[in-house]
């Protein structure tokens, strides 16, 4: 089984002491063997448009069985000086629709894992911040967009706890990747 799951910072692991993150603790779940491969392709700072002009390539690369997307808090962002999201939430909608009609050439066995919350005074040393009322918005947007293709959708809002799971005020710790762990692994499936 090839299963790819694709996101941004938080899917691949960034500030986790154990160099894991969610995405690594599920792969040490599956048998060790060449039939069951997970490949986390989760980059810093990706956003659904960045993904968009990945996806194709790396999916044909390994033809998943399966599709995780775990994407959407870089749009949610305001760059600084800016009060305007990065990737507005209608274009936002859009991306992850073209997204997932680009899995659907590969597998019909999709996920989409939502977002988590953050300290509302987190700032980059460039001035970029989050606040969670825009992180809310774009979560629905992800279930709303699963909900209507049918696919599963996984809430992970409510699992890390902003004041004591986080290491930097946007990325989970090594308590709060065990904790979207165990949540996404008693729901995905394999």
């Amino acid at each position: 089984m090839e299963i790819g799951i694709w996101g941004d910072s938080i899917t691949f692991g960034s500030c986790d002491s154990e160099a894991l993150g969610w995405a690594g603790r599920l792969r040490k779940t599956l048998p060790a063997d060449d039939y069951n491969q997970l490949y986390n392709f989760g980059i810093c700072g990706e956003t659904s448009e960045d993904l968009l002009e990945r996806f194709n390539i790396e999916a044909k690369a390994i033809g998943p069985d399966k599709v995780v997307f775990a994407i959407g808090i870089n749009d949610s962002k305001f760059p600084s000086e800016s009060y305007i999201n990065k990737i507005p939430p209608a274009e936002f909608e859009q991306n992850l629709n073209k997204l997932l009609q680009q899995a659907k050439n590969y597998t019909d066995q999709i996920t989409l894992v939502g977002l988590t919350r953050v300290d509302d005074e987190w700032r980059s040393v460039r001035g970029s911040r989050f606040l969670n009322e825009e992180i809310e918005k774009y979560d629905s947007i992800i279930k709303k967009v699963a909900d209507e293709h049918n696919y599963h959708f996984i809430s992970v809002i409510d699992v890390v706890d902003p004041i004591t799971d986080l290491a930097d005020g946007l990325h989970p710790n090594a308590a709060g990747y065990q904790k979207m762990f165990e949540k996404v692994k008693s729901e995905v499936g394999f």
